[in-house]
C-alpha cells in the first residue's frame, strides 16, 4: 500500500483601509491535513483542518479504499529538499505602521481619489512526504498591498486597482508604490483620448489571455476533442518568442510549495506550458496522466479532502526585453487597466469589453483612452501579432511580467 501525507500551514495579517486610514486589523492562522493510500488501482483519502492525528487520518483513509475510488498513481521516490525562508517580509509588529505609513502617503498624493484597500502579510508552510521516502518542506512570506480607488465625485463603487505582492519591502518599494499610485490618479483625470478603430500594441497581464484558454490546457478538454488545442501538443502554436509556464517557483511566486499536490517537482519549480511557441504540456494529474496517456505535467492540486485534481498556482512568462520601453521603443501602445468580462469563441477570438485603459509612450503613462472593446484571434495575438514580454511591469513596484500582442479596437 502505497502512502502520502500533506500538510499545509497559513498565517495572515490583514489590515484593512478605509478612505486613507487603518480602521482595522485581523489576524488568521489556518492549517489542514491530507492521507492518501493507495492500494490495487483504488483510492483513499482523509482530511482534517488544524492540528489533526495523522494515524487517525490515515486509519480514514484506508478505510475509504472500500469506496471503490478509481485512481492510478506511482510515488516521487526518494526525493528529500527543502525550501525555508524564515525571513519575513516585514516583522508582524511592524506591519501595522507599515499600513498607517504608505495608506497616509497614497491618500495624500492622491487628493482626488478615495483610497480604499488592505496590506496583508502572508506566511505559507508545508510539508509532504510518502511511503516511497520522499521529503518535502517549504516556507516563504510576502506582503501584498491593494488599493480600490474611486474619485471622490463618482457614484461607482470603485474607478481603478492597484495591487502588487512582494518579497522585500523598504523604502524605496513604499516610494513605488506611492508613486504608482500616483500616476493612475494623475492620468485618470486626463480628458480620455478617443482613439480610430484599428490595430494596436496592447500591454496585459499574462493572465487577462491565459485566462481565456486554461481549460484549452486540461487533459480532460483536450483528449475529448473540444480543446483549441487538441491534438498540437509538440507543434508549434504560438510565436517562437513565447514561453508560458506554471509558476512554483519562490523567487516569483511565494504563495506556492515548489512541489505541486502529489509531491512532484519541475524543472526550475516551473511547469512550461508553451515552449518557445510549442505546446509542451497538457494539465493533468497522475490519474489524468495515465488515462490519457500523457507525460506527466507536474501540476496537481486539488482540496485537502478531496482525490487530486489540477492546480495552476501561479503564471510565469519568461522576458524578452528588460521594460516595455525596450520592446517597444517609440510605438504608442494601450495599456489595459480594467476590462469587464469578456469571452472566447469556439474559433480562438477573445472579445474584452475595455473599462479603463491608458496611453503608454516609451513605458510610461501618458493619458487616459476612451473605453472601447478589444478583440483578437488567439493565434494571432501570440503568434504573428506577439510583440513580446517586459520583465518590468508598467507599475513599478509590482514583480510581475506584461504581454504585448497586437489587438483591434473597436469603438462603441
Amino acid at each position: 500500500m502505497n502512502k502520502e501525507y500533506i500538510v499545509r500551514k497559513s498565517s495572515q495579517i490583514t489590515l484593512n483601509i478605509t478612505d486613507g486610514k487603518v480602521d482595522s486589523f485581523r489576524e488568521i492562522d489556518e492549517s489542514n491535513s491530507t492521507v492518501r493510500v493507495y492500494e490495487e488501482g483504488k483510492i483513499g483519502v482523509a482530511g482534517g483542518l488544524g492540528e489533526v492525528d495523522m494515524d487517525k487520518l490515515e486509519a480514514q483513509a484506508i478505510e475509504k479504499l472500500a469506496s471503490g475510488i478509481p485512481y492510478n498513481s506511482t510515488l516521487n521516490a526518494g526525493v528529500k529538499k527543502q525550501i525555508i525562508n524564515d525571513k519575513p517580509v516585514v516583522e508582524k509588529e511592524k506591519i501595522l505602521s507599515v499600513a498607517k505609513r504608505v495608506a497616509k502617503k497614497v491618500a495624500t498624493a492622491c487628493p482626488r481619489f478615495l483610497v480604499n484597500g488592505k496590506v496583508r502579510l502572508t506566511e505559507n508552510s508545508g510539508s509532504y512526504s510518502n511511503s516511497a521516502e520522499t521529503e518535502l518542506a517549504f516556507k516563504n512570506s510576502n506582503l501584498s498591498i491593494f488599493f480600490q480607488v474611486k474619485d471622490k465625485d463618482s457614484s461607482n463603487i470603485a474607478d481603478a486597482y492597484y495591487g502588487t505582492s512582494v518579497g522585500r519591502y523598504g523604502k524605496s518599494v513604499e516610494d513605488k508604490i506611492v508613486s504608482d499610485v500616483k500616476a493612475l490618479h494623475d492620468n485618470f483625470f486626463t480628458e480620455p483620448v478617443v482613439l480610430p478603430d484599428g490595430e494596436y500594441p496592447v500591454i496585459l497581464e499574462p493572465y487577462d489571455i491565459c485566462g481565456h484558454i486554461f481549460k484549452d490546457f486540461i487533459a480532460e478538454y483536450y483528449v475529448s476533442g473540444g480543446s483549441l488545442f487538441s491534438g498540437k501538443a509538440g507543434t508549434k502554436i504560438f510565436n517562437e518568442k513565447l514561453s508560458i509556464s506554471v509558476d512554483r517557483n519562490p523567487k516569483t511566486n511565494r504563495s506556492a510549495a515548489f512541489y505541486d499536490g502529489e509531491g512532484e517537482i519541475a524543472k526550475n519549480y516551473r511547469a512550461p506550458l508553451i515552449e518557445k511557441g510549442v505546446l509542451k504540456n497538457i494539465l493533468n494529474c497522475k490519474n489524468s496522466a495515465s488515462m490519457f496517456n500523457l507525460p506527466l505535467s507536474k501540476t496537481a492540486g486539488g482540496a485537502y479532502d478531496g482525490v487530486p485534481g489540477l492546480e495552476v498556482a501561479g503564471l510565469y512568462a519568461e522576458s524578452t526585453a528588460p521594460n516595455l520601453k525596450a520592446l517597444l521603443g517609440d510605438k504608442k501602445a494601450i495599456w489595459i487597466a480594467i476590462s469587464s468580462g469578456g469571452d472566447i469563441t469556439t474559433e480562438g477570438v477573445i472579445g474584452m469589453p475595455v473599462m479603463l485603459a491608458f496611453l503608454v509612450e516609451k513605458g510610461e503613462i501618458k493619458g487616459r483612452v476612451a473605453n472601447f472593446n478589444a478583440s483578437g484571434n488567439v493565434f494571432e495575438m501570440l503568434g504573428e501579432g506577439f510583440i513580446g514580454v517586459s520583465k518590468e511591469n508598467i507599475m513599478s513596484a509590482s514583480e510581475s511580467e506584461m504581454i504585448v500582442v497586437n489587438m483591434k479596437l473597436i469603438n462603441g
